[in-house]
């Protein structure tokens, strides 16, 4: 799935749709469709889904209700337009459970985005009672766990790619913020008795700013150190320097992030300290 340019995807709610609606793209299509049952409270049925056209029907169809839904690319416009629609829905709604099947990870990951991107730390819970506010329909725990990686992974690159860029990262803010200190350390790949020394990986890496360094010197000769935990796929932890000015204002000068909470990496961290 695209990422939004605002967190919410243009999507249509319980509104009818109509002949020659048009819209951006296929995602938009299928999100403005999923979004419209959900509210609705009705299933579908996928008839035909391709690069070129987009077709639904109600579940309930072979039972007297007569709702379907043509769109297709329209090639010259470069736009998808609804082209046949029969609606609204003539049955009764028929999802009666606390889930429903369109409100999948398609719509969640575009209804999470934009909580997510003002705040990573988000608790799953408050994605579900959103979620749930927005379409009355509560999803799982594992749903909405997953599709806020995937929002995650849109706003911020993925875990993999995070940690590549790290090297430029550091030349970025060096460039920028001269007088930063930054130490990298990685360790080759072990495969079994051998030793990949073509292939790195992120071990630990350590940094301050020059405000940090220049405030230090009007700060109480007394360093305070302490770690924090970090929770994500790899997990690691964060070690800190902290001093105090004369008037008692907390104020971290540097920090680390390390594998774990050992003697080598708390080494690592107050030699370079």
């Amino acid at each position: 799935m695209g990422q939004q340019s605002d967190g919410d995807a243009a999507v249509g709610s319980s509104t009818e749709f109509q002949i020659r609606q048009s819209f951006q793209n296929k995602e938009e299509v299928v999100l403005s469709v999923k979004d419209y049952s959900i509210r609705q409270g009705i299933e579908y049925r996928v008839l035909e889904s391709d690069h070129l056209k987009y077709h639904r029907k109600c579940k309930e169809f072979d039972k007297g209700c007569s709702w379907l839904i043509r769109i297709s690319l329209h090639a010259r416009k470069g736009t998808w337009e609804v082209r046949r629609y029969n609606g609204p829905h003539t049955c009764l709604a028929t999802s009666i459970s606390s889930d429903h099947r369109q409100l999948d990870y398609y719509v969640i990951c575009a209804r999470i985005y934009s909580l997510v991107r003002a705040d990573a730390a988000v608790t799953i819970k408050v994605l579900q009672e959103a979620t749930e506010a927005n379409y009355g329909f509560r999803p799982s725990y594992k749903k909405v766990w997953m599709e806020k990686q995937k929002a995650i992974a849109q706003i911020y690159e993925n875990w993999e790619e995070s940690y590549a860029e790290l090297p430029r990262w550091m030349l970025g803010v060096q460039s920028t913020m001269a007088g930063t200190v930054t130490v990298l350390k990685t360790s080759p790949i072990h495969l079994g008795d051998q030793v990949d020394e073509s292939t790195v990986y992120f071990h630990r890496l350590f940094w301050t700013f020059l405000p940090c360094i220049e405030a230090f010197r009007h700060c109480k000769p007394l360093v305070s150190i302490d770690d924090t935990h970090l929770y994500g796929k790899y997990g690691g932890t964060l070690l800190l320097a902290i001093v105090q000015d004369g008037n008692s204002n907390i104020l971290p000068i540097a920090f680390a992030l390390v594998e774990r909470e050992n003697a080598e990496s708390w080494s690592f961290f107050l030699s370079n300290l």
